[in-house]
């Protein structure tokens, strides 16, 4: 029982902290997960992508009520993060079941973005104004929004929190769009990323292919993205109050935790 209300508290303040940049909460509970909750191997992501499907849909219907989803992006982010999310979930059995490798392709992946972030936080002369654009003008091109959506979906898949993670702060570093813009987008690959590993992973336990066990902790998962549901609508509600550059610092030191704790301690 008590692991259950560390669950269900942690969920619900990893999704207050991350919905409102657009990023899942995912990303704070994987070191939660292997350290305080017991859960190793393959079965981490998958969780951890249970609770991306179970507490994602409430800050997205949120934030989607203040910044409009565009068709074309959202066909263009769908229609190559379901296939990279099954790759994902096939390296991460494989290629990424050995827990140091795991560890690095975290740190690498993750450090590089949230310099960049970072930058952008202390520098506001070369982000000032991009919450504030029309959205015409600041969009991403599809073939590149394609690209980024098809690598972030294959990494989020792998390592466990959502294709959302690592776009949200790609989307920020590209265009010309800030994080309260990005949000909505980020979610929606995050929840589709997140829906396809997890029943990628479910079958590919139940065929016996790579690394045991990649099924998620049914139970913990549930618990968790519970808990993330309610903070993910808290953080879709607060996200209008909150300062542009304040979400971009939040942004960048939320993914340099993720990144330290996971190069540090695995």
């Amino acid at each position: 029982m008590g692991d259950l209300l560390l669950a269900a508290s942690a969920g619900l303040v990893v999704a207050l902290l991350c919905t409102p940049v657009g990023v899942s909460g995912a990303v704070l509970l994987l070191p939660a997960q292997t350290n305080l909750l017991g859960l190793a191997g393959p079965a981490v992501s998958s969780t951890n992508l249970l609770f991306n499907v179970v507490s994602t849909p409430g800050g997205l219907t949120r934030l989607g009520r203040t910044a409009r989803l565009v068709r074309r992006e959202v066909i263009a982010v769908l229609v190559v993060a379901v296939p990279a999310a099954v790759g994902g979930a096939l390296l991460r059995v494989t290629v990424l079941a050995d827990a140091d490798v795991f560890r690095v392709l975290v740190a690498t992946a993750l450090l590089p973005i949230a310099a960049t972030l970072a930058w952008q936080c202390w520098h506001p002369a070369t982000t000032r104004g991009a919450g504030s654009r029309p959205r015409s003008a600041a969009a991403p091109a599809l073939g590149r929004l394609a690209g980024l959506s098809a690598l972030t979906s294959l990494i989020g898949a792998a390592v466990g929190f959502g294709g959302g993670s690592l776009l949200a702060p790609a989307l920020v570093v590209v265009t010309a769009l800030g994080p309260r813009q990005v949000a909505p987008l980020a979610l929606l690959a995050t929840l589709a990323t997140s829906v396809t590993g997890l029943a990628a992973y479910t079958v590919l336990e139940a065929i016996d292919l790579g690394a045991r066990p990649a099924a998620p902790d049914w139970r913990l998962g549930m618990v968790t993205g519970l808990g993330g549901l309610a903070g993910s609508l808290l953080g879709a509600r607060l996200q209008p109050r909150l300062d542009e550059r304040l979400l971009t610092g939040v942004l960048a030191l939320l993914v340099t935790a993720v990144a330290v704790v996971h190069l540090l301690y695995g």
